[in-house]
């Protein structure tokens, strides 16, 4: 079963599609919308707009049943643009940087 345009989400890291689903201990999982012969989560949807996952790598897990289909996790195919780190600004030869140095103010009790 493929999910409906209208149950995908826009993942914060990459910006793909994702479909948010509710595992077994109420927490919530991405996974890619698309079914996935590879996948480890058998998903399902149980109400409209709500799709319960459970895995398939749990010890004593069954088989996916007639109404699941495996769905891969987003987590293992995200991939975050890059984001360039901060270059330190170049300082003179004869100056001295103090920000490592540098320790928190320790206020006075009153």
């Amino acid at each position: 079963m493929i999910p409906l345009p209208r149950e995908l989400r826009a993942c914060r890291d990459c910006g793909k599609a994702v479909l948010i689903t509710v595992t077994r201990l109420g927490r919530y999982l991405l996974v890619d919308p698309r079914p996935d012969d590879r996948g480890n989560q058998a998903c399902y949807r149980a109400e409209p707009r709500t799709w319960h996952s459970r895995s398939l790598d749990a010890a004593g897990a069954l088989p996916p049943a007639a109404w699941e289909h495996r769905y891969v996790p987003h987590v293992a195919t995200c991939t975050p643009p890059a984001r360039q780190e901060a270059l330190p600004i170049p300082l003179p030869p004869n100056v001295t940087r103090l920000d490592p140095k540098r320790r928190r103010a320790r206020r006075r009790p009153r």
